[in-house]
This record gives structure tokens, C-alpha cells and sequence, in this order.
């Protein structure tokens, strides 16, 4: 691998054993790709499990009619690539392109595999982060079946702020949305106007203020309430 990082510097990783850590580094490359340039596509077969270094990647699908469904953005020490390890002859479902200029740590998925199969403290760290990924995948499925689309948009934005603001609390927060508002659409399984109008009701309902891409929260306890609807 030629990068500065330890991979046990990555949470999957962390906690295992140097061991553990030099087999994976010795079947571990770092490659970059350029912000627009397609990662994989719908399709193919797998070759590496990936972790995103630096940068982010977007996984999503167009369906014949033209219109993007966003399943996730890869984020630094986000790992993409889970079911490939298990299954080498399932094609992504997905296509995947590097949202800004993004590196990736690529494993070999065979000498992963090999690695897997000698070393349980290595399996229970993926059996640990799978389970993780199921879990986000029953609530995108409640959310879709179970809440219309502005109690999707509240639920989507008071994950992010958990997510990248942990510490914030229910104090006003004013902070910058990464994500145009027909990305963030393409997230929550809507289209642009309806996200506008959502954010129309939560300024009307004193939850927030816009103005673009910048938002103030206003009331985080509302902002909950309004998710958990």
C-alpha cells in the first residue's frame, strides 16, 4: 500500500492485531480518481473492496425514464464493497463516481477473502459492520413505505447533522449543506421541487431558516419531532 495511513488507523480496522493489519496492507493499493470520473458501473463484476480515503463517491442508478436514485454517498472511512466479499459473482447493482477528487484503499478481494477465512477477529469486525448496513437498509425501506417525503427530508437532514455535527445539541447551528437540492432529492426517493417546498414548511414552521446552501437550525427538537413523524 502506498499511503501515509495505517489501514488500523480505519474503524473497521481498529483494535485489530498488527498481524492482521500487515497481511491486509500487503495486498492493498491507494488509488485516485478524479471528481466525475466513474469508479464502476451497473454490472460488472468486482475486483477490490474499497474504503474511501479522501473525497466521496456516489452510489445510485438512472432508470430508463431518466431519473437518478442516490443509495449513498461514501464518505472518508466509509467502506464500499461489502457483498462482494461474500459473493464474488454478484455485478454491482449500482453505478459509482467520484463525487470530488477521491482516493480509495483497494483490497484484492481473494486475498481478502483468504485473510477472512484465517482470522475471526477480522471476521467479527465485518460480520459487526454488516449488521450496521442492514439496519440502515430496514429504515431506508420504513422511510420510503412509511413517511412522506417531508418527514424524509427532516429525517435526512437530522441524520446528517448527527453525523457531522455529533456535538451541536439542541443549540441553534448554522451550517452549509454539501448537497444541491436535487441531490439531496435523489437521496430521499422525491424530486427537487418537493424537497424546496419541505424546507418552505420547516422555515414556515420555525424549524429553520435558508438561504441556498446555507441553513440555520432554529429548533432541533422540532426538527426530531418532525423526523420521527
Amino acid at each position: 500500500m502506498h499511503s501515509t495511513d495505517s489501514l488500523g488507523e480505519i474503524p473497521l480496522f481498529k483494535g485489530l492485531s498488527e498481524k492482521i493489519i500487515s497481511k491486509l496492507e500487503g495486498h492493498s493499493t491507494v488509488k485516485r480518481i478524479e471528481e466525475g470520473e466513474t469508479y464502476f458501473r451497473a454490472g460488472e463484476l468486482p475486483r477490490h473492496f474499497s474504503i474511501v480515503v479522501s473525497g466521496q463517491l456516489k452510489l445510485f442508478r438512472i432508470n430508463k425514464a431518466g431519473k437518478e436514485q442516490v443509495f449513498s454517498y461514501a464518505q472518508p472511512n466509509d467502506a464500499v464493497g461489502f457483498v462482494a466479499v461474500t459473493d464474488p459473482y454478484r455485478a454491482w447493482p449500482v453505478d459509482c463516481v467520484a463525487r470530488t477528487t477521491t482516493e480509495v484503499i483497494e483490497i484484492e478481494l481473494a486475498s481478502l477473502r483468504e485473510i477472512l477465512r484465517s482470522e475471526p477477529a477480522l471476521a467479527h469486525q465485518f460480520m459487526t459492520e454488516l449488521s450496521k448496513h442492514l439496519l440502515r437498509m430496514v429504515q431506508l425501506v420504513d422511510q420510503l413505505s412509511l413517511k412522506d417525503a417531508h418527514n424524509r427530508l427532516a429525517h435526512w437532514l437530522e441524520t446528517w447533522i448527527t453525523r457531522n455535527y455529533p456535538d451541536s445539541g439542541d443549540k441553534e447551528l448554522m451550517l452549509v449543506l454539501p448537497y444541491t437540492q436535487s441531490e439531496i432529492a435523489a437521496q430521499i426517493g422525491t424530486v427537487r421541487e418537493v424537497v424546496s417546498r419541505g424546507f418552505s414548511k420547516m422555515e414556515k414552521d420555525g424549524i429553520l431558516k435558508t438561504s441556498g446552501k446555507r441553513v440555520t437550525i432554529q429548533s432541533r427538537a422540532r426538527l426530531r419531532e418532525m423526523a420521527n413523524v
